[in-house]
């Protein structure tokens, strides 16, 4: 029983690289040229500019939904009849989140 996991696995990945190679058969070949590189937008040339994007905001948002989801595990996992330790927990969590948020 335990060798059927890793079999589907492959007749997953073999029907997943049929699928890709008939779709790239059966896909409509187009001519290509500049014009087809270049943004459009009502008849106007666009001026490209290169925007680089800042991650300052990134890690605070993940490192708080990262808190979240241990808070969530740590008390999922917590012995029954422990509510007052998974209350010191959660709010030692909230502060350190408000911090987070605040700072």
């Amino acid at each position: 029983m335990g060798i059927i996991p890793p079999l589907a696995f492959l007749g997953f990945l073999l029907l997943a690289a049929i699928m890709g190679w008939s779709g790239r058969r059966m896909a409509p070949k187009e001519p290509s040229s500049d014009a087809s590189r270049t943004s459009y937008a009502g008849g106007e040339n666009i001026p490209g500019k290169k925007s680089f994007p800042g991650y300052h905001l990134f890690f605070p948002i993940a490192l708080f939904f990262t808190v979240l989801h241990v808070l969530a595990l740590l008390l999922g996992l917590l012995p029954a009849g422990s509510a007052g330790l998974g209350l010191v927990y959660a709010g030692l969590i909230i502060f350190g989140l408000i911090t987070l948020v605040l700072r």
